[in-house]
């Protein structure tokens, strides 16, 4: 007898996730619900957080599906507040998800290192908070250098290497995210945590140093699987990223330190049905690890690294949690020994003249079949009218396979040189646009 189709529901339905639960859910006997109401381009739409009433989209879509039933929901944004209003409709409705307490732990970034003390202490930097509104919070931060960074950010966001006072001062009243960006994730804290601070403070942290990765994993009814670690790869003196490249080059024992690590934090917290990601770092110097941060979410833009090294995808792991299945997640038995996503990105803002077309984009598979490409600039739009990190400006990414990281490297540059971006410098265009006006 043929088992019903399950539906669940995607909270935030980007693009990319879409697709994949799309087609995996075939395959799953699963109809993915995509939730329009909560779709957003939050990258590109400054306002988004300001005009999102989220209490709100969770009463709705609880009352929704309490009559529409559902079997499962997932999501895979942070953007402030998605997952955290996922596990809430979760918890309303029934269906298999984190507690809403848990997410906001480890979203914020303060009372995520407080957790991480309490549970990791030898994993957790030396840490304080700061308010930026308040003077003497600032003068009290008399060591350096330090890193300094918003307790809750997007894509870096506002994170600053800092070697005096002055240039704190400087970081932390910078106007690095847009106007009420904190706003839904300030009203989930308000509504769902008995927390002191909302989101409108910085961390002032030691500076960290040496190899930085990302833990992917996942829990199922309090059984904690780690899928891999994948090494980030910056562009050299930056903390712009490369390239994610997996699997990580680092040595067994240090990937099972940094195992244990993840194992007791998420355990101690109480993390339960949901995805996750923890940044980490070695310094092979002290041979010490620290946590950078958690993020409670799928790494989407990793979730074919695994299926091309591992012969598993993410994606189906979370799509099983959601309906309270049991995911399997092999390991190296994919088709690639090495994968990685690759970040097209320049050090200057730039005006977009022009972008990659679906026909160009399908002339690069043609050719590497496993390639996958996502433009992420705009025609006849600044790098800069997106959210972008502290230091350089994302345009495009690159995910590919190969048999060794040479061949990824060589694979990565033919790749680019397929995909027709063209910029027009800003500063020529401010002057043809002065010169205009003078005339």
């Amino acid at each position: 007898m043929d088992r019903p189709t399950r539906k669940v529901l995607l909270l935030s339905p980007t693009n990319r996730a879409a697709q994949a639960l799309s087609s995996i859910g075939e395959s799953l006997n699963c109809e993915i619900i995509k939730d329009e109401r909560s779709k957003g381009s939050f990258l590109s739409n400054f306002r988004y957080g300001e005009t999102l009433d989220i209490v709100e989209l969770i009463e709705s879509r609880v009352a929704l599906h309490q009559k529409e039933k559902i079997d499962g929901i997932t999501c895979t944004v942070a953007f402030p507040g998605m997952n955290v209003a996922a596990a809430c409709i979760a918890k309303k409705l029934g269906v298999p998800g984190p507690s809403p307490e848990a997410i906001l732990t480890c979203e914020h970034k303060y009372y995520c290192r407080l957790a991480q003390e309490k549970f990791v202490p030898e994993a957790t930097a030396d840490f304080q908070l700061i308010d930026p509104s308040d003077e003497s919070s600032v003068k009290h931060v008399t060591k350096f250098p330090r890193f300094v960074k918003p307790v809750k950010s997007i894509l870096s966001s506002g994170a600053f290497r800092v070697n005096s006072q002055s240039e704190l001062r400087k970081a932390v009243h910078r106007d690095s995210l847009p106007v009420d960006f904190l706003k839904p994730f300030n009203e989930l804290i308000d509504k769902y945590s008995d927390f002191e601070h909302q989101a409108n403070y910085f961390l002032v942290e030691e500076l960290l140093e040496g190899w930085q990765v990302s833990l992917e994993g996942f829990v199922y009814q309090n059984e904690i699987t780690i899928m891999g670690i994948v090494d980030a790869i910056m562009f050299p003196g930056t903390i712009s990223f490369k390239r994610f490249q997996y699997p990580s080059a680092l040595s067994e024992n240090v990937q099972s330190r940094m195992a244990d690590i993840a194992k007791r934090f998420i355990g101690g917290i109480g993390y339960n049905n949901w995805a996750f990601n923890i940044e980490m770092m070695y310094n092979p110097v002290t041979e010490k690890i620290h946590i950078i941060e958690v993020n409670a979410r799928l790494a989407s833009q990793f979730w074919d690294l695994f299926e091309k090294v591992d012969g598993s995808n993410p994606f189906e792991a979370i799509l099983k949690i959601a309906v309270g299945e049991k995911p399997q997640f092999k390991h190296r038995q994919g088709r690639f020994k090495v994968a990685a996503s690759c970040v097209l990105r320049t050090f200057e803002d730039k005006l977009v003249s022009k972008i990659p077309t679906s026909e160009d984009i399908t002339r690069l598979q043609n050719k590497y079949p496993d390639a996958f490409v996502e433009v992420l600039a705009k025609v006849d739009r600044r790098l800069s009218e997106q959210i972008q990190d502290s230091g350089s400006f994302r345009y495009g990414l690159i995910n590919i396979g190969a048999d060794s990281c040479e061949h990824l490297e060589s694979k990565f540059n033919d790749c680019a040189s397929m995909l027709p971006y063209s910029f027009e410098e800003l500063a020529v265009m401010d002057s043809s646009l002065q010169r205009g006006l003078e005339t």
